[in-house]
C-alpha cells in the first residue's frame, strides 16, 4: 500500500484530510485533562499538532510529546512533525487560525 505524500496526495482525497486523521488516530487517549484543545497545523511537509493549554498548565507534557511521536511514527519520512503550545487562559477556536481542531472542551 502506498501511503499518500503532500508531494503525491493521489492515494489520499487530500494530504491534509490524512494528516488530520493520523493525528486524531495519534492523540486517542492521551490528551492531557487540562487541555482546551487539540489540532494539527499542516504546511506541506511540515506537520504540527497544536495543543493549547491555560496559563497553569505544566511546562513540559509526556502526553503532548507522546502524541507529536505517534504522528511521527504514523506519518513516516513523508512528514517533518513538530509540537506547538499555545498557553491561553479560555479555549479559543477559529476557522481561520489555520488549525484543524479535532478536541475542544465545552465551556
Amino acid at each position: 500500500m502506498k501511503l499518500p505524500t503532500p508531494d503525491n496526495p493521489a492515494a489520499s482525497p487530500v494530504w491534509e484530510n490524512y494528516v488530520v486523521a493520523q493525528a486524531a488516530h495519534a492523540a486517542l487517549r492521551i490528551v492531557p485533562p487540562y487541555a482546551h484543545a487539540v489540532g494539527v497545523e499542516v504546511n506541506g511537509k511540515r506537520v504540527a499538532p497544536v495543543v493549547q493549554v491555560p496559563l497553569e498548565a505544566p511546562e513540559r507534557d509526556g502526553d503532548i510529546e507522546g502524541i507529536a511521536g505517534d504522528l511521527q511514527e504514523l506519518l513516516g519520512p513523508a512528514a517533518v512533525v513538530h509540537t506547538r503550545i499555545d498557553v491561553r487562559p479560555v479555549c479559543t477556536l477559529s476557522a481561520d487560525d489555520g488549525v484543524r481542531w479535532f478536541f475542544a472542551t465545552r465551556p
